[in-house]
């Protein structure tokens, strides 16, 4: 009797870079037996989030090597016969363009995923309306397109992608690493507050929320102690350092620079309240890290993963984009009611519940299986 060996399905990764996030997917779906995970990635290295994303022995990782503004290499890997599903995760570089492209014409199986489907941001009307034209070519020609999120499937559908194509596929929190932890007021003396983000003002804001802080300090009329941490590096620190002691909490507010996952998650875990000021961000994982840790957030509407996974007064609290006084007023609101925060808090641990990695693995499945 002849016996078949079982194949795993072959799947070509292409994304920017390796990340905290993408690359707990990728340890997971490693160690699916289904699956043959080959990664390929656009730079080694991002100087703007300089983490440690080693994925250890037995991967198959490696940033592209061009030749003419090309990969070509990558670019034979991506037609080869056996390559069973390639997903790509950004087209802004010439190698993902051709191979999408030539994945198109040849008609053989790929997915898109996306975080940001805003991307005639800043463009002229004539390079908007030939990569709009492009965008939609590919979205008829993917198996599937994946936003992150009910933003990103939204603007998706309004760039022309049919709904048909449109898979939810979220970033994904390893859950295993925070505790369900139980916090209550008779067990707290300070308030802890904390943002987790890169510091530049124009995308993440922390300036707002130190103005907002500024003005509920004043405000405030009852006794009691917080203190707010923001962790992060980035091209404004010093300002915002500077900021802090403008406005004179200097005793109530810490910059700590950058700092590496598992440090981040200590933070989280001694935390009571997040706050996301964003005035733009597609769909930023900290908010889900931090539901994650059993968080209320109190988010902007301008955030991707905020609009997504936050419901307004069940867990946490949602101001609009830039609004110093709203965010004030819920900064003050989310104090005097402490006890309704920590409920909040625990409603957002079931929300990121909703999420778990096993549904990456059920998703990809389906896609690479046609289902």
């Amino acid at each position: 009797m002849r016996i078949f060996k079982y194949m795993p399905s072959r799947l070509l990764w292409i994304c920017s870079t390796l990340t905290p996030y993408n690359s707990f997917l990728f340890r997971v779906l490693h160690s699916e037996p289904q699956f043959d995970l080959h990664i390929v990635t656009s730079k080694k290295y991002d100087p703007r989030h300089p983490w440690s994303t080693d994925l250890g022995s037995g991967f198959m990782v490696r940033p592209m090597r061009k030749f003419l503004w090309i990969d070509w290499r990558l670019v034979g890997e991506a037609i080869k016969p056996n390559t069973d599903m390639v997903v790509i995760a950004g087209w802004n570089t010439p190698t993902v363009v051709l191979v999408t492209g030539l994945l198109a014409i040849l008609g053989l199986p790929f997915a898109l995923w996306t975080d940001t489907p805003d991307v005639h941001a800043n463009r002229k009307l004539l390079k908007s309306i030939l990569r709009n034209r492009w965008l939609l070519w590919i979205f008829h020609h993917a198996k599937v397109v994946m936003g992150t999120g009910e933003p990103a499937i939204q603007a998706l559908q309004n760039m022309g992608c049919p709904a048909t194509k449109i898979v939810k596929f979220p970033f994904f929190v390893d859950l295993d690493h925070y505790d369900k932890q139980s916090r209550a007021r008779n067990d707290v003396k300070i308030t802890r507050f904390v943002s987790v983000g890169r510091v530049e003002n124009s995308v993440k804001a922390h300036h707002i929320a130190i103005q907002a802080f500024a003005r509920m300090q004043h405000n405030i009329d009852f006794n009691s102690e917080w203190e707010y941490v923001v962790v992060g590096g980035g091209p404004d620190v010093d300002n915002l350092r500077e900021l802090v002691a403008d406005v004179g909490l200097s005793d109530n507010i810490t910059i700590t620079g950058w700092m590496e996952p598992d440090e981040v998650r200590k933070i989280l875990q001694q935390a009571h309240i997040f706050v996301h000021p964003s005035l733009r961000d597609a769909y930023p994982a900290a908010v889900l890290e931090a539901m994650a840790a059993g968080l209320p957030v109190i988010g902007s509407d301008a955030s991707g993963s905020v609009l997504d996974r936050v419901v307004h007064q069940e867990n946490g609290l949602i101001h609009i984009a830039g609004d110093v006084s709203e965010l004030s007023d819920h900064l003050e609101w989310s104090m005097i009611n402490f006890e309704k925060m920590i409920d909040m808090g625990r409603a957002a641990r079931v929300t990121a519940e909703t999420w778990p990695v096993s549904k990456a693995i059920e998703i990809i499945n389906d896609v690479v299986n046609g289902q």
